[in-house]
């Protein structure tokens, strides 16, 4: 004998799979601690600060060089403050998701028709997750939006440079003169970590879009959701099922909870 009946529309069901794999997929997103890619700035300075110091070509040409490498400086800054807000908000956000979830699965009773009440209510706290979800969203976009600024400069194409090779070589020409005020090694090192900051940078690009696209396909769930309650007065609409997957994703928000700060402390090994 079945402990309930079939519901009649499976909407919580579909709430709980959408809500779990968003949580899922930011749980995993592997982005550089914002405080490498600020750090990257100070770097980027001071390497330019040398070039404008040893610098060998052309007036014109060496202060195209030390321009490139302040910006790309600046633009890696741009995008640290970025990520930096998002899971220094993101913490919030997702506890404001399990606390949507909670106040929905506590508002249905197994077997529940659906009544007007009912509706208005679900649809508030639907409204609500729509908003949490949205958030990250625009974090997100931004996030990318700062890091297709940063290759914008790094191709180089607004300064007559072929990309970072050309500051690479630049430094090959001017070491000689270099050795003479610097330890030569220790600028070359700096320089190695401050392009191997953005590659790993670039490289963090297709999980943030894939956070990204997630979000945007759960928003349009959850607007499509609401527009279903709207018209299910009087009709069955929780399972056991139901209220158990909607308790799993309490859970699993909890855990990603806890642990969202501590992605931006991980550290990708970039020396």
């Amino acid at each position: 004998v079945p402990l309930s009946q079939p519901v009649d529309e499976p909407i919580f069901r579909d709430l709980a799979n959408t809500t779990m794999i968003f949580l899922k997929i930011i749980s995993t997103v592997n982005i550089p601690p914002s405080a490498q890619i600020i750090d990257q700035r100070p770097t980027g300075i001071f390497i330019a600060n040398v070039a404008d110091k040893v610098g060998r070509a052309s007036q014109t040409e060496n202060q195209m060089i030390v321009q490139y490498l302040k910006d790309l400086a600046e633009s890696a800054y741009q995008t640290g403050k970025k990520v930096e807000k998002v899971f220094s908000t993101g913490e919030y956000l997702i506890t404001r998701i399990g606390n949507e979830i909670t106040s929905i699965r506590e508002t249905l009773v197994l077997d529940t028709i659906l009544s007007r009440r009912n509706i208005t209510f679900l649809s508030n706290r639907i409204n609500k997750l729509l908003f949490q979800i949205t958030e990250f969203r625009d974090q997100f976009k931004a996030i990318i939006v700062a890091i297709d600024a940063e290759e914008k400069v790094w191709n180089g194409t607004n300064y007559g440079i072929n990309s970072f090779p050309d500051i690479e070589n630049y430094f090959e020409l001017i070491k000689t003169a270099g050795r003479k005020i610097y330890k030569w090694e220790n600028i070359l090192n700096s320089l190695t970590i401050f392009k191997r900051g953005f590659l790993v940078t670039f490289e963090a690009r297709r999980e943030v879009e894939s956070v990204f696209r997630v979000a945007e396909l759960v928003r349009i769930e959850l607007i499509q959701s609401k527009e279903i309650i709207r018209g299910l007065n009087k009709r069955k609409i929780v399972s056991r099922s139901d209220l158990i997957n909607l308790e799993g994703v309490e859970k699993l928000a909890e855990v990603v909870s806890a642990s969202w700060a501590e992605k931006d402390k991980s550290g990708i090994i970039i020396h």
